[in-house]
């Protein structure tokens, strides 16, 4: 168990200086939709080093609206916190039992890359650690009052399901 926990340790190091060797390669990031991305990830790398106890604070799944809006536009941010009740009410996951920027119970990565794909869509590339898996999820943003905003992440293996139908079909069942 302990090597397990060195192994998540030097993961979650590795996620951490990637992110931060992404984030002082550029000075700038000229694409706001790619900058949106990595700080997201800049915020919430420290979710693969930490496990459920909080030390760095709360999940972004756990985050309230006012930081949620930050990266999500409001339909998706409202999703979440919809999420968020429904784990408060029911006292068990509902329909997010992973993280969303990680798409895994159990975040980790390696090799982060951040990339512009073009049509509003920023790709975030990397490795499981644990396995050697390679990942790719695909963030679609849209334009708002306030900036770049995520509005939706469509992840591997789920090619009819993304994080907002997820999520909807969580807020539906729970309205019944």
């Amino acid at each position: 168990m302990l090597a397990a926990v060195r192994n998540r340790g030097v993961t979650a190091l590795s996620l951490i200086l990637s992110c931060m060797a992404f984030a002082t390669a550029a000075p700038r990031v000229s694409d706001e939709r790619v900058a949106l991305v990595d700080e997201l990830y800049e915020e919430f790398a420290w979710q693969a080093l930490a496990s459920s106890d909080h030390l760095f604070g709360k999940s972004l799944a756990e985050q309230d609206s006012s930081v949620l809006r930050r990266y999500f536009d409001r339909e998706l941010a409202l999703l979440l916190v919809a999420d968020q009740r429904c784990v408060a009410r029911t006292s068990e996951p509902c329909n997010l039992d992973f993280d969303p920027i990680f798409a895994s119970q159990d975040p980790a990565a390696a090799d982060l890359s951040i990339s512009s794909m073009g049509n509003d869509i920023v790709a975030v590339e990397f490795t499981y650690p644990s396995s050697g898996e390679k990942v790719r999820l695909e963030y679609r943003l849209t334009r708002s009052e306030n900036g770049w905003r995520i509005s939706d992440i469509r992840y591997p293996g789920m090619p009819s399901a993304t994080l907002k139908q997820l999520l909807a079909r969580q807020r539906a069942s729970s309205s019944k």
